[in-house]
């Protein structure tokens, strides 16, 4: 779906003004990128917009390869916030972690997270899914990149934000991108579980055209 600059604009200014508590989390071995409050993702030169009305339709890699600016409506007043950017595991890879960043403030979500909020982990890395089955037998040489779906199927990617329970936080860089452990990094973070969540989300599949 492509939108006016305007009625980005008008999307931004028509967020409600509410706010929630994360009182649990969930391990990443239960994460679904459209079981959680929905996060409105707009990427401004593509015209690209994710919302809860069209989480998990399949996109063209290319419509991400800036980064999206993320708007989460409940955000609670003076806290901060963890945003992951992953392609989801399929049968045969881990998740692959694309996009990093925490301490990101209440404001910046509420008025839409640039890239340049919070502290950032892991440097964004736009979209590279798999190409299609065809694709890889014309190409065997070719490589999947991030963990993209062998079968053809569209590769899986999630934003996940998480509330920061006791404020700022100082986690270690994850080693790697690949076979990115969620639950492992997150319970890396001092002291014990500073991380709630998630608390929103969105999601979309995308095959290399």
């Amino acid at each position: 779906m492509v939108l006016s600059p305007l009625v980005l604009v008008a999307l931004a200014l028509a967020m409600p003004v509410a706010h929630a508590f994360c009182t649990a989390s969930v391990t990443s071995g239960r994460l679904s990128s459209c079981a959680f409050h929905p996060l409105l993702l707009v990427v401004a030169r593509s015209g690209w917009v994710l919302s809860r009305q069209n989480c998990a339709e399949t996109i063209d890699p290319r419509a991400l390869e800036d980064p999206p600016v993320l708007y989460y409506d409940l955000a609670e007043p003076d806290h901060l916030y963890t945003v992951t950017f992953v392609a989801e595991p399929n049968t045969s890879t881990g998740r692959y972690l694309q996009w990093l960043v925490v301490n990101v403030p209440e404001s910046s979500l509420i008025n839409g997270m640039m890239y340049m909020d919070g502290d950032t982990i892991v440097d964004y890395l736009s979209p590279a899914p798999a190409r299609s089955v065809d694709d890889d037998e014309d190409d065997d040489d070719d490589d999947d990149g991030d963990g993209g779906d062998a079968d053809g199927q569209p590769t899986r990617y999630a934003f996940y934000v998480y509330e920061q329970v006791y404020g700022t936080i100082y986690p270690p860089t994850p080693s790697t991108r690949d076979s990115f452990d969620l639950d492992g990094w997150i319970s890396t973070i001092y002291p014990e579980a500073s991380l709630c969540g998630p608390v929103a989300s969105i999601g979309f599949g995308s095959v290399r055209q």
